[in-house]
C-alpha cells in the first residue's frame, strides 16, 4: 500500500547528531507548524505512523519529542529505531498529511487527525508500531 494515495508528502528527514541525547536530529521543510498524521519511511517501507496528540501540538513539537528523548518511552525506543537506521547509512524520512476537513456527526466534532492513525496503521502494518 503507498502512503502517498492518502495524501501523505515528504517533509523533512532525519540524521545523526552526537551532540544529542538521542543521537538524531530532524530536518523539517513543510508542515513544521501544522497539526498531521505523520510517518517514518525508510528506503521504500513506511517503518511507523504517529499523530500530533492533541489540537495544540504541531510536526515541530511531536519531532522535538524524540530528538530530546522526552515523554513516553515511545519517544526514546522510536528514536533508537532512527539512529539505529541512519548508523547503518539508510535514510529516515519523515512524511506528513493534514486532513482538510473536518467532519461532525450529530453535532459532535470528529477528529481526524486521532481517527484516522489506527486505520493506517492496521492498513499499512508499520513495522515499528506495537501491535495492540
Amino acid at each position: 500500500m503507498d502512503i502517498f494515495t492518502f495524501g501523505f508528502q515528504e517533509v523533512g528527514e532525519w540524521s545523526l547528531d552526537g551532540q544529542l541525547k538521542s543521537g538524531v536530529r530532524f530536518h523539517l521543510k513543510h508542515l513544521c507548524d501544522e497539526r498531521v498524521i505523520y510517518a517514518y519511511r525508510v528506503n521504500d517501507a513506511v517503518k511507523y505512523i504517529g499523530i500530533c496528540d492533541n489540537t495544540e501540538t504541531t510536526l515541530k513539537n511531536r519531532m522535538e519529542r524524540y530528538q530530546s528523548r522526552t515523554g513516553a518511552g515511545t519517544n526514546a525506543r522510536i528514536a533508537g529505531l532512527i539512529k539505529e537506521c541512519l548508523e547503518k547509512g539508510q535514510k529516515v524520512k519523515i512524511l506528513a498529511w493534514k486532513p482538510e476537513t473536518s467532519p461532525n456527526f450529530k453535532g459532535l466534532q470528529i477528529d481526524l487527525v486521532k481517527g484516522l492513525e489506527n486505520p493506517l496503521i492496521h492498513k499499512i502494518e508499520p513495522e515499528w508500531n506495537i501491535k495492540k
